[in-house]
């Protein structure tokens, strides 16, 4: 007897979405925990974000603790949204499985609703829309870091001519707002995904404008509301940023001066075949296909259905690529409001350009097609184009990813878990070429680290930190403070290497000594000032010499090779390689090295770790205040003072001490932490006189003190943190982080 079971079909566009997902994110997943992570912009930023802000609710908290001694939460212009699937990822599974399962995500939903959008509104029907699927996501490289907003491009488009006709068009249009907002940051994708979306109705889909107008409105609202809070903590804390002096990008007289071309510079930008298909063939291949698109035009029926298409998407992608008419827009802004010269222009291309790529070449792949002779070449340059872009990024990260970095390994370090677990509050710094975030991954604090948007005190302060760095070593000055033109102003690290000449080797040193001896830190950087900020611990991944400095542990097998890592993405660099020969020797020579690197990465990393012996602690108490006439002065006398003298001494600028009564005689007391959240701490002091308190958080105006009940105004001391005049008793003090846009 037959059972009346049936199932659904699968449609064709669904298995190509998972093949194609799968071969393009399968070093990421297929290799368990000796998957690829990828170094800048994901593994070195949004993971170690993400994977920090699972620890003790610090997602949905309005300050975040973990880096440059606290930062506005929202302030991570990437990750900031605390509802995406990410968080649900990071905390459930390993994170070469999170990572593993988020890039198959995203080129799955890529490659399906860009197939879906090709067949429903361009036209294309069966394979031509199968292999616009196919060609976006081949020209996407889909990293944590960008988190659904690429791959929402289609599905945007989808949505929208959804709710702009048919019925029930404003719930429509709603919703897919909403579902949008857990995909993307308003900083990252909302303004550059509804300028997208605007250009493909009035030149795509070309509705009703009467009909379309009222339900745009509503999507656009709920996408903004959805992101709402990111947009208003970047409009609260950008005045007060490092931001500030942002000198927005220059309209240049050359090809690359005037037109964006570049789609992904994390990745195609890294080598010369991708960089050299990604750049050029777009432009080739609209150019190529304009005569054809023509021809198409005049012959009629279908044809000029599809010709039509292709010229819309050759205007659009012309009018996004126009990088001079995007910055004189951005000029224009910046005089309006300062905090339009941090917006980065590029995305307004760089989001919507891959999809358009892969639109403009099936579109004109699909005109060359009347002409039989050449479709046999169509099918084996398509073939090999895929190929290529499917190989060569993996082929290029080999070495990179799959030999020289550590992969799962870097957020596993059992050294750093041991930190975790040592009483009172703390913070660590890394010492490049160990990057910081791994620290913080684990659920540390750390005073160094990664963040878009932090207060200008705390970077004016970091930089004197590295004023022996500077006076040692010039050439770091060009990447953190450089004379003229812009700093790379999101990295707040210890350095930039140790034995590249030009970046980090102490002039005299010997890199062969120090990896023996230890590198010495105080010709690098003000130890004192470092301590100031609650720094107990340095780690590094060679050894140390100082005198403020103890070892803590060290790995069971120092290293004995001294390498340099790129500081911005955390690759090695040069990177290691076959040596030069016969094919087969290469590829012998790769597995070689591959199943090496894999018996490394199984035994887990391990780093130096230093504790800095005069560390202050996050809370004390001081007998006296010292009053200089503005930051500079403030500054300068910090980078004079002994230990001690920090110990014992706050520094104020003029106008924040009108609070403080008297400036000296303060009395020591007791102090204890009762309740320590990211934006909630409560502390029980006590002490027999009068008392300065110094609280070693990074300083915000937003920060509100209650004591005994009672508000009181927190004073910015040190230049950085804060200060909170007592009197003699017992006293319950609670802090908490209110910036404007809480309520």
């Amino acid at each position: 007897m037959k059972l009346p079971l049936s199932f659904p079909t699968v449609s064709r566009d669904v298995w190509v979405a998972v093949a194609a997902a799968a071969l393009l994110s399968f070093e990421s997943w297929a290799l368990g925990p000796l998957s690829w992570i990828y170094g800048y912009g994901s593994g070195l930023e949004t993971i170690p974000s993400i994977k920090a802000l699972t620890f003790e609710g610090r997602n949905f908290s309005l300050w975040a603790p973990f880096v440059a001694g606290g930062v506005d939460r929202l302030s991570f212009w990437g990750n900031a949204n605390p509802l995406g699937p990410e968080y649900f990822l990071f905390s459930t599974f390993p994170v070469w499985l999170a990572n593993g399962l988020h890039r198959f995500l995203q080129y799955f939903v890529a490659v399906y609703f860009a197939s879906r959008v090709a067949k429903e509104q361009l036209s294309l029907d069966g394979r031509w829309g199968s292999l616009t699927g196919v060609m976006y996501g081949c020209f996407s490289y889909m990293t944590v870091g960008a988190l659904f907003t690429y791959s929402c491009v289609p599905v945007m488009l989808w949505l929208m001519w959804r709710f702009v006709t048919g019925t029930h068009r404003y719930l429509k249009a709603s919703g897919s707002g909403f579902l949008l907002s857990f995909a993307t940051t308003f900083t990252f994708g909302v303004p550059y995904l509804l300028t997208f979306a605007v250009l493909w109705l009035a030149m795509v889909q070309r509705p009703n404008w009467r009909n379309a107008l009222g339900p745009l409105s509503a999507f656009s609202l709920a996408l903004i509301a959805g992101t709402l809070p990111q947009l208003l903590a970047i409009a609260v804390n950008a005045p007060e940023s490092h931001r500030t002096t942002w000198i927005p990008e220059s309209i240049i007289g050359t090809v690359d001066g005037l037109f964006y071309r570049q789609l992904q510079f994390d990745m195609f930008a890294q080598n010369p075949i991708t960089n050299l298909i990604t750049m050029n063939l777009p432009w080739l291949a609209f150019l190529v296909g304009f005569p054809l698109a023509w021809m198409g035009f005049r012959r009629g029926g279908f044809d000029k259905v599809i010709a039509l298409r292709f010229f819309c998407i050759f205007a659009i992608f012309t009018l996004i690529s126009q990088k001079w008419a995007w910055l004189l827009l951005q000029d224009i802004g910046s005089n309006i409001s300062q905090s339009v010269r941090g917006i980065y222009m590029g995305r307004f291309f760089q989001i919507p350009a891959p999809f358009l790529i892969a639109v403009g070449l099936t579109l004109m792949l699909r005109l060359a097609w009347h002409f039989r002779p050449v479709q046999q070449l169509i099918v084996l340059a398509t073939g090999a184009l895929a190929t290529t872009l499917l190989v060569v990024p993996k082929a290029h990260l080999f070495y990179p990813l799959g030999v020289d970095d550590w992969g799962q390994a870097n957020y596993t370090v059992p050294a750093v878990a041991e930190l975790i677990a040592k009483p009172g509050a703390f913070r660590v710094a890394s010492v490049l070429p160990l990057q910081p975030a791994y620290a913080y991954a684990q659920g540390l604090e750390t005073a160094d680290g990664w963040a878009n948007l932090y207060p200008k005190v705390y970077r004016e302060y970091w930089l004197r930190i590295l004023s022996p760095l500077f006076s040692n070593v010039p050439g770091s000055k060009n990447i953190f403070d450089p004379d003229s033109g812009n700093p790379q102003d999101h990295y707040i690290f210890l350095g930039a290497d140790l034995k590249h000449s030009t970046m980090g080797a102490l002039p005299g040193e010997d890199p062969t000594k120090a990896l023996q001896q230890g590198f010495d830190v105080e010709r690098r950087f003000n130890l004192n000032m470092l301590g100031a900020l609650n720094v107990k611990y340095l780690l590094s991944a060679y050894p140390l010499s100082g005198q403020e400095l103890k070892l803590v542990h060290a790995p069971a097998q120092p290293p004995t090779v001294l390498v340099s890592r790129d500081w911005a993405t955390g690759l090695q660099s040069p990177p290691s390689g076959p040596s030069l020969g016969k094919l087969t020797t290469k590829v012998r020579n790769a597995w070689a090295d591959w199943f090496a690197a894999s018996d490394r990465k199984l035994a887990g990393k391990d780093i130096f770790i230093y504790e800095l012996t005069n560390s202050l602690d996050r809370f004390r108490f001081v007998n006296s205040l010292l009053v200089e006439r503005d930051g500079k002065s403030v500054l300068d006398k910090l980078s004079s003072m002994s230990m001690a003298e920090l110990r014992s001494t706050a520094v104020v600028e003029v106008k924040d001490s009108a609070p403080i009564s008297k400036l000296g005689d303060f009395e020591h007391g007791r102090i204890d932490v009762i309740s320590y959240k990211p934006d909630r701490i409560e502390l029980a002091a006590s002490i027999t006189g009068n008392g300065y308190l110094v609280i070693a958080n990074t300083w915000s105006p937003y920060w509100r003190c209650g004591v005994d009940g009672r508000p009181q105004a927190l004073v910015r001391t040190n230049h950085t943190h804060s200060g909170l005049p007592l009197e003699a008793g017992s006293h319950k003090i609670v802090l908490t982080y209110h910036p404007p846009y809480a309520y």
